[in-house]
């Protein structure tokens, strides 16, 4: 997760690991608002990483969730409260 002052966008990638680092394999990323709103999310079969994808939750905490090529899933939940 990144955060950019200039933007005041919030902004994600989900990464291959292991075996799957650096190799064409399926990866997803999704990122909200922590009220679910403003949903943006990317999957598909990438080489690198799924994304970015962008909120922008200006004074508001965020939901940001990551999924391996393993099927391994990885969710914060209002994370980053502004």
């Amino acid at each position: 997760m990144y955060y950019s002052s200039s933007t005041g966008k919030n902004c994600a990638i989900t990464y291959g690991d292991g075996p799957y680092a650096n190799t064409t394999s399926w990866k997803g990323v999704v990122i909200s608002r922590g009220d679910g709103s403003g949903e943006d999310s990317d999957a598909g079969n990438y080489k690198y990483y799924a994304g970015p994808v962008y909120v922008s939750a200006p004074g508001q905490c965020i939901d940001v969730e990551g999924i391996s090529p393993s099927w391994t899933s990885v969710k914060l939940n209002n994370v980053h409260c502004g």
